[in-house]
């Protein structure tokens, strides 16, 4: 595919990732004002790492359409990767703090709002974005993970040393990953020993209803991993194959296709993670001025509607 093809693509990214964060925050913003949920401040930060990842999407784009000579210095390279990774960084790790603040939610319903208070949620997403910081700005940082022999193209193998992509692959998205997933199953067990507590005390809850609940809620915890997978998954493993094998030159493809592909994340986290929220769908027909009788129109494809919709697990998982 041609060059311009990819400055293209990450325009459009560039138009569609801020529009779609943007209208999050905005959203959340409101929500918060109206009542108090500390666990909204995390899908707020989720909405504006990605929200930057929208916005590198954008300065990358008018790199690669006004073919400048702004890359050709190698500092100038990595403070541009670094400075897109960055935020990849801290939405991969928000998703994580997201993923922990749902399963204290469950785990631990009593001690919830003592464990997230104030000082926790500075505390924690002051962690986050230091890790993202660190991590990001590795190469700038360390010397002995920059390239000595750069010829002025720039892409992540071109200007870093695989060593980097050990570092934020074994460092962040396979920790990350494995810990999301962990998590992700004990509170599908949970819920589903709830529904079933519930079941066996006759509390007008059939065993039937209880198993679909518990199965719709496997199956957005499914779409939630999977996405992440698919999205980020493609390109660290091309860049372990490529750090491990030196006759593949697998180089113009992470920088172009896959890591493009890992920033389309930032497209469908706000899907998942806050669309389909009740309090923040509820806010569209106010923000957008649509009215439709006791509905809001969906704004996602119909195959998430029907994974995440009317599901009894939404409820934990976003209030």
């Amino acid at each position: 595919m041609s060059h311009v093809f990819y400055a293209v693509l990450r325009s459009l990214l560039g138009f569609f990732i801020p529009s779609a964060n943007l209208l999050v925050i905005v959203i959340v913003y409101k929500l918060m004002k109206k009542q108090q949920g500390r666990s909204y401040i995390f899908i707020l930060n989720l909405a504006a790492a990605d929200l930057l990842v929208g916005v590198m999407c954008i300065a990358e784009a008018l790199d690669d359409i006004l073919d400048g000579d702004f890359d050709k210095n190698l500092f100038f390279c990595l403070l541009r990767i670094c400075m897109s990774m960055t935020p990849c960084i801290g939405s991969i790790l928000t998703l994580l703090l997201i993923s922990l603040d749902r399963y204290l939610a469950v785990k631990l319903p009593l001690y919830y709002p003592a464990l997230l208070n104030k000082k926790t949620v500075v505390f924690s997403l002051t962690i986050l974005w230091a890790i993202s910081i660190l991590f990001g700005h590795m190469p700038l940082i360390s010397p002995s993970l920059q390239q000595s022999n750069y010829t002025g193209y720039c892409g992540l193998l071109y200007a870093a040393k695989s060593d980097y992509l050990y570092v934020t692959c074994f460092g962040i998205f396979i920790p990350s990953l494995l810990v999301m997933i962990c998590l992700h199953i004990s509170v599908g067990r949970i819920a589903y020993s709830q529904h079933k507590r519930i079941w066996r005390t006759c509390l007008q809850t059939e065993p039937l209803t209880a198993h679909l609940r518990h199965f719709k809620a496997l199956r957005t915890v499914l779409i939630m991993i999977v996405g992440f997978t698919i999205c980020w998954g493609p390109y660290y493993l091309a860049g372990f194959v490529q750090a491990t094998c030196d006759s593949c030159n697998l180089a113009d493809s992470m920088m172009d296709v896959l890591f493009l592909l890992g920033e389309i994340n930032s497209l469908i986290n706000p899907l998942i993670y806050a669309l389909y929220s009740k309090d923040i769908r509820s806010q569209l027909p106010k923000l957008m001025k649509y009215k439709k009788k006791g509905q809001v129109k969906p704004l996602a494809p119909a195959l998430l509607i029907l994974v995440c919709r009317e599901s009894g697990f939404s409820s934990l998982l976003f209030h």
